[in-house]
This record gives C-alpha cells, structure tokens and sequence, in this order.
C-alpha cells in the first residue's frame, strides 16, 4: 500500500505565491490564487478579474507523466460525449503540462484546466436533491462509462488503492487505523459480507471508469436538477464497470433519509445510457457499500498521516452513518 502513503505524504509543498508565479510564467495570465482541497495533488482556483475562470493543478511527486497524459485523453473523450468536465487550457507556445522547479529540487508537473460552474452536490442538503437531479447524476456517470466504453490505455491499469478489486484489501491493510472498537467490529462485519466480492468482480465487464463521483466533484446547476460539470479525473482506472454508478450512489446517498431510494434513482438515470446486465446489476448496493468502508479505513489511516486536513475525513462521519443503515439491507445471492 506505499502509494497511498506517497498520495498523502508527498503531495508538493507549494505556496500561493509561487503557484502564481508558475501560472505567470507558464500562461501568462494574471489571477488571484486560492488553494482548494485535494487527496493527492495541490489545486487553486484562478480568478480573473473577480472571476473564477481556471484551476491550476500541481500534481503529487510521484505521479507518473503517462497517468497525467491519461487523464488529458480522458477529459477529451468526455467532452467530445457531452459530458460537462473541464478543458485542458495549454501554455501560449502549445503545452498542455509544464515542468517547474522548486528550491527543494523538487520537480513539479503543473497543469492549466478550465473552472466550471455550479455549486458541489455536497453542499445540497440531501432533503433538497429532486428524484431528477438523483438521475441526471445517474446519466452523467452512464454517459462518462459510455464514453469510455472500448477503450483502454495503459496507464490505466496501475495499482491503485481506490480500485474495486483491491478494496478488500485496502480495508484489510487499514482497519486497524480505526480506533473506536464498535466501529472497528462493524467494519469487521462488512469485510466477511463482501469477501464473496472477491470471485464476483473479475467475472464483470470492465473498463476506464472515472471512479470518483463524490459528492464534491459533482456540481449541480444553477437550476437545481441537473448536473452542470463532473470533476477530477485523477482516480481514472481500469476498473468494474457498475462501480462508476456504486461511487456516484454511495456518496448521493450520505446523509440521505432513504438512502435505498437515492441509490435506485441514481441507478435509473445510469441504466438510461448504460443498462446494466443482470449480475452488474446484483451487486450494486454491495459495490456501494465497498466504496464506503473503504473510505472509513482509508480516512482512518490518512487522518494519522495528516492530521490538520479535515479534506482527508470529510465523508468518515455520514460514511460509517450509512455503512450501518445498509447493513439491513439482505444482499442478492
């Protein structure tokens, strides 16, 4: 598990007034920089005369270039199917990433993308969200799986902690992290219900996935039922294709009152441009709650790495909240 260490631990240590120096240099533009949260990388918002037009991106140490050149095909086989994400913006000389140089002979990968508009789903309070808006996450992540569907690049079958078929044993590695008891026993719990996971998922179709619609890379619209921009490709992967409607469903269902409603909504709106084959469609709500423990054990573990990022733990809370409401829930055999 050392590159879920590295993805915390070495994230590039960069101040706003360098980021903008860098974004100066690189670009040419002048903007007021503010820092946003992020796993792996160090993002700021851009603004332009007042405006947020532009996020720039220095991605963590250890990135390999052939990810982050991944993730540029992504966004542009996205935006080619009409899927609201952001646009790579490329140096003046035709760059689309650039190479700067710290005092610490750190060397940074630095990239420009667009600002979307929109508010993140996650500062909708859950009673607020319409059925339409549930499904209009649901098309957007069907339409992201269809976009990808045929094809493949190799930087997307790197080892990576937030892929499904190496969940469990993420959760096994992290577990211990968990300090409260009862809560490490319910997790213990959920690990013997999903480790019939383990002969289930190979035998699915597979794909590129996005692989990280939670509830703050989500942006809603102005009117409040549809999705206006999906973020951040960093955690593309060659993956379980119905785990891109598991992590988009997991993370609409926190803090809902019937989170079972919120996960069939979700489902609909993806099945409307993906159906599901019958066996995908079996494992939903155990994918769901896949993604949820392994983000209370990975919140456990990097909270004790970082602990002043409140980021890194955002979603433990209503994550463990829903991880025991589900457990009432009779999977499908």
């Amino acid at each position: 598990m050392g590159e879920l260490v590295g993805a915390v631990l070495t994230r590039p240590a960069i101040d706003l007034e360098r980021a903008a120096g860098i974004l100066r240099d690189g670009w040419e533009i002048e903007g007021a920089l503010r820092l946003l949260p992020s796993e792996r990388d160090r993002n700021f918002a851009v603004a332009v005369d007042g405006m947020d037009r532009f996020v720039l991106k220095v991605s963590n140490a250890g990135d390999d270039p052939a990810v982050l050149a991944f993730q540029h095909e992504a966004l542009e086989r996205l935006r080619a199917a009409g899927v609201p994400c952001q646009a790579v913006v490329p140096t003046p000389d035709g760059r689309s990433l650039i190479h700067a140089d710290q005092p610490s002979d750190e060397a940074l990968s630095v990239r420009l993308v667009t600002w979307l508009p929109g508010q993140p789903l996650a500062t909708i309070d859950p009673a607020d969200r319409p059925d339409e808006l549930l499904r209009d996450v649901g098309r957007v992540m069907g339409r992201t799986a269809r976009a990808f569907d045929g094809w493949d690049h190799p930087a997307a079958h790197r080892p990576f902690h937030w892929e499904a078929e190496r969940s469990l044993e993420v959760i096994a590695a992290h577990a211990a992290a968990v300090a409260d008891p009862v809560r490490r026993a319910h997790l213990a719990g959920w690990q013997q219900r999903l480790r019939p996971l383990q002969a289930v998922l190979p035998t699915l179709r597979h794909g590129v996935i996005h692989n990280d619609a939670n509830d703050h890379n989500v942006l809603v619209g102005e009117d409040g039922r549809s999705v206006s921009g999906l973020l951040d490709l960093g955690d593309a992967v060659w993956s379980v294709v119905v785990n891109e409607l598991a992590v988009a469903a997991a993370y609409a269902a926190l803090d809902a009152l019937d989170p079972i409603h919120v996960v069939e909504q979700v489902r609909a709106g993806f099945e409307a441009e993906l159906p599901l084959a019958e066996a995908e469609r079996a494992v939903v709500v155990e994918l769901v709650a896949l993604r949820l423990a392994t983000s209370v054990a990975l919140s456990a573990h990097q909270s004790r790495l970082d602990p002043g990022d409140a980021y890194l733990t955002v979603s433990e809370a209503p994550a463990w909240a829903l991880l025991e409401r589900l457990a009432a829930v009779e999977p499908v055999r």
